[in-house]
């Protein structure tokens, strides 16, 4: 059975999906200049898609990692690290989209001056960060 339903994912994420284009937005460039696409991503899969907020981040989009058809992995660099998996690659990218506007509020945060952040910015932080995750 489990041979059975990895043939199923395999033939539903064929080669078709390797250039899945994101358009890049705002704070938005391609990982290593590119090179990372076709290339094993963090889940075993192949990488999709993968960008670099130039202030500190980064989101890939993986597909056939075993059994997992699609995987986003994107952290907050010395910060966070999150993976979710999708079996439908429309629904991955919507994610993946939405996931780099929510890091984009996240790190505008980090804006503000080291003397006026208090210990309601730093609750907040954890808040955000949690959001970020889970939702």
């Amino acid at each position: 059975m489990k041979e059975l339903i990895k043939r199923i994912f395999r033939k539903s994420t064929s080669e078709e999906f390797l250039n899945v284009e994101i358009e890049l937005t705002e704070n938005w460039i391609k990982y290593n200049n590119g090179n990372s696409i076709g290339k094993k991503g963090s889940e075993g899969g192949k990488i999709l898609n993968d960008q670099e907020n130039i202030n500190g981040a980064r989101i890939t989009i993986e597909a056939n990692g075993g059994s997992i058809p699609f995987a986003i992995t994107f952290g907050i660099y010395g910060l966070m690290f999150h993976t979710e998996f999708f079996s439908e690659i429309e629904i991955a990218i919507e994610y993946f989209k939405r996931k780099k506007i929510e890091i984009d509020r996240f790190l505008n945060m980090f804006e503000i001056p080291e003397d006026n952040q208090n210990t309601e910015w730093e609750n907040k932080k954890d808040e955000y960060l949690e959001k970020l995750m889970y939702e």
